[in-house]
C-alpha cells in the first residue's frame, strides 16, 4: 500500500481515537481581531478601559504601551495558534493620561500595531482616589482566549493582573469546573498555569479568577489539542 495512503489512514485513526483537531499546516502570521477606537475623549477623574486582541501563529504576545512603556498585557508567546487579549484600565484619569496608546502584537518576529488617541477634558473632582494609592479591585490585563497547541507539547496559559491591585488570590479551574492543582504535568507560577504534555484530556475551557478584598475579575481560555504534524506521523510508520 502507498505510504501516503497509510499515513492518511493513520492520522485519521489518531484523530478519532484521541479526539484531536487536525494539524495546522499554515505559515506564521499575526492580525488584529478586536480593534480599539482610534480616538477617545475621557473625562477628568473618570475611568477608561481600552481593549484589543490579535490572532496569530504562534499565539502572539499583545500589550498596551504609552511613550514606549509597557502598561498592560502579555509578554510571552505560548506557541501553537490562538488569540490574545490585552486590556488597559485607567481609573481616576488626569490630564497626564492624555496621549497616544499603542496596542502591539508580536508572533515569531511578525509585528503589528494599532493606536488610540486619548484626550482628557473637564476638571478634577473630589472622591477620585489616585492610582497606586490605596487598594483596588484586580483587573486581568492579559490572557489568551484560545490556544490550539500540538498534542505532546507544553503550554503556558497567562492571567496577567494589574500591579496596583496588591495581594491577589488567583484560582484556575478546568473545563469541569474543578480547581486546578499542581501535579507532575501541571504547575502554577505566579498567576500563570503551565501544562506539560498537552493531550485530549486537557481540551476545554480553563478559567482564571483573580480576587482580593476590593473585588473580583475572571477570564477564560479555550485549550484545543491538535494532532501531530503529518511529518511527525511518518516516523511512526
Amino acid at each position: 500500500m502507498d505510504k501516503h495512503i497509510i499515513l492518511t489512514i493513520l492520522s485519521s485513526c489518531i484523530l478519532t481515537v484521541l479526539g484531536l483537531g487536525p494539524p495546522f499546516p499554515g505559515d506564521d502570521f499575526i492580525r488584529i481581531k478586536e480593534l480599539p477606537p482610534a480616538a477617545v475623549i475621557a473625562r477628568n477623574s473618570g475611568g477608561l478601559t481600552l481593549s484589543c486582541s490579535m490572532a496569530g501563529s504562534p499565539t502572539p504576545s499583545v500589550a498596551w504601551f504609552k511613550d514606549g512603556v509597557h502598561l498592560a498585557g502579555t509578554q510571552d508567546n505560548p506557541g501553537g495558534l490562538g488569540e490574545t487579549w490585552a486590556r488597559l484600565n485607567l481609573p481616576c484619569i488626569t490630564e497626564e493620561d492624555a496621549g497616544i496608546y499603542e496596542c502591539r502584537g508580536e508572533a515569531n518576529g511578525h509585528q503589528t500595531t494599532t493606536s488610540t488617541k486619548v484626550d482628557v477634558i473637564g476638571h478634577t473632582h473630589s472622591g477620585c482616589i489616585p492610582r497606586n494609592r490605596g487598594g483596588s479591585a484586580p483587573k486581568i490585563t492579559g490572557w489568551y482566549s484560545t490556544v490550539m497547541i500540538t498534542s505532546g507539547l507544553s503550554v503556558k496559559l497567562s492571567c496577567s493582573v494589574n500591579d496596583d491591585a496588591g495581594k491577589v488570590n488567583v484560582v484556575w479551574k478546568d473545563a469541569m469546573g474543578k480547581e486546578v492543582k499542581e501535579s507532575d504535568t501541571v504547575a502554577l507560577h505566579g498567576h500563570d498555569l503551565y501544562i506539560n504534555g498537552v493531550d485530549w484530556s486537557h481540551m476545554g475551557r480553563f478559567t482564571c479568577t483573580a480576587q482580593n478584598g476590593f473585588g473580583v475579575d475572571m477570564i477564560s481560555t479555550f485549550l484545543y489539542p491538535l494532532a501531530p504534524a503529518f511529518s511527525d506521523l511518518s516516523n511512526m510508520v
